[in-house]
């Protein structure tokens, strides 16, 4: 072999990885998350060295149409399907841009304070008598948002953790794989 087809064949051979690294890799990377992380909201779960089940939520406990979906899911996946991959140079970033996504993800207290009007009132009398009135307990709840005379509520919420995006085992052993798939491909070029 002549020396400039080896300098050649070298050069080749950089640009080749230099694509790989830069561009392949972090599209293929960001495709096994993306749909790892997915995969986690059709399990129920967070899936690193097994299934780790998230809490269920207090509307499938009830008997209406929402109870029928699991945990974090709904008629529209809107949380499942804003998952997002951007891949750059040598590197991908995993992201959820919904406002929701960080206390699912983490967890944590939130407070909302929304303003009593008058619809309100009106939707908190039906639920006073769709209850039955005086003799249920959860119909006096109703009965007081609806007679209230403060403008807004203050309510404090304590968010299970259900995570769905992060470090994962599985996910951990499927980029290695990749990375050494692509390191074989590029040692078998070098030999041959």
């Amino acid at each position: 072999m002549q020396n400039h087809d080896l300098e050649g064949k070298f050069r080749e051979l950089a640009r080749e990885l230099e694509r790989e690294l830069n561009n392949r890799l972090p599209r293929r990377v960001g495709v096994y998350a993306k749909n790892h992380f997915t995969d986690n909201f059709r399990k129920s779960g967070f899936v690193d060295g097994g299934l780790h089940p998230w809490q269920q939520a207090k509307r499938q406990l009830g008997s209406g149409t929402s109870a029928r979906y699991p945990t974090l899911t709904s008629s529209r996946n809107h949380l499942m399907r804003s998952i997002q991959s951007t891949p750059g140079r040598g590197y991908v970033l995993i992201t959820n841009p919904v406002p929701y996504a960080a206390i699912h993800n983490e967890g944590g207290e939130l407070r909302v304070q929304p303003t009593i009007s008058q619809q309100m009132r009106k939707w908190a009398w039906r639920r006073y008598y769709e209850e039955g009135g005086k003799e249920s307990k959860d119909a006096e709840k109703w009965k007081g948002l609806a007679l209230t005379r403060k403008k807004t509520l203050t309510i404090d919420i304590k968010m299970p953790q259900r995570q769905f995006i992060g470090e994962s085992k599985e996910l951990r052993e499927k980029i290695d794989a990749a990375i050494a798939d692509v390191v074989h491909r590029i040692n078998d070029k070098i030999f041959t």
